[in-house]
């Protein structure tokens, strides 16, 4: 049975619309400004996403679009413009970035991409899966369950894998360097899958009823959104499964929302 994340977000974003109506009785419009580096398909596309998303709940994204070949200096440059301006209250440097670049200087207080070592906000797609938990009653008590995380990148595998270490979830990382992967991914009763390359988790990888959420994407020749599973394959072996689009992506977004109308209403 598919996943519906866009259902999930839609009520996220819902209810977050009613606080930004709020904010802005008060004289704040909760702003977040996104740095884009290149021109990467998948970054244009997550860039679109979260246009949507703040169009939708009525708050304001600045895009930054800058060259590929931006010095370091000039990035630093443009986070603390931003870090310095008052109404903007959330600062995102859309990965992926090129390995010359970093974006440590963002301040805490705006890191609503919840990637700096001691910032106040969630990761938002740690979030989004902690989100599909919650309503799936994957919480609390009842019985325990087996986790793998295939992959753990910096961006969705690691922060995933925290999140779920943090709340006591029991769980195993699986990765390129990992001794007979499908042993292990077999034994599962929840795959996240974090790898973005096609046919990561197969039939014959998982056990029956396994429960698939898939972060990792993918595009095809043809521009194709896919995700580290092909749902036909899957879909009569696994209980539940996020679908590609629609599954983890949107969940994702709203959640980073919610950091931004956080970031705003602690200025009140």
């Amino acid at each position: 049975m598919k996943i519906d994340g866009k259902v999930l977000a839609d009520k996220i974003l819902n209810d977050l619309s009613l606080e930004v109506v709020k904010l802005k009785e008060k004289g704040v419009t909760p702003t977040l400004a996104v740095i884009q580096i290149g021109d990467d398909h998948g970054s244009t596309a997550y860039i679109r996403q979260k246009q949507k998303s703040a169009e939708q709940i009525g708050v304001t994204l600045i895009l930054s679009h800058q060259s590929s070949v931006i010095s370091h200096q000039k990035l630093q440059s443009i986070i603390e413009t931003y870090n310095a301006d008052p109404a903007v209250h959330g600062i995102i440097v859309q990965r992926p970035l090129p390995k010359t670049l970093h974006a440590s200087n963002i301040l805490p207080s705006k890191d609503v991409d919840g990637f700096l070592t001691h910032s106040p906000y969630p990761v938002p797609v740690a979030e989004a899966v902690l989100t599909i938990f919650k309503q799936m009653q994957l919480t609390g008590p009842g019985p325990v369950r087996k986790i793998v995380v295939i992959g753990r990148g910096e961006t969705a595998g690691k922060p995933i894998a925290e999140a779920l270490i943090k709340r006591g979830y029991d769980i195993s990382v699986v990765h390129s360097q990992t001794p007979n992967p499908d042993e292990i991914i077999k034994t599962a009763d929840i795959v996240i899958s974090c790898v973005g390359r096609p046919h990561v988790v197969r039939r014959h990888n998982i056990k029956k009823e396994t429960i698939l959420i898939s972060v990792g994407l993918s595009r095809d020749s043809e521009g194709k959104l896919h995700g580290d599973y092909e749902e036909d394959e899957i879909e009569d072996i696994a209980s539940f499964y996020t679908p590609t689009p629609g599954g983890v992506g949107p969940v994702n977004v709203a959640c980073l929302m919610a950091n931004l109308v956080k970031a705003a209403s602690k200025l009140l």
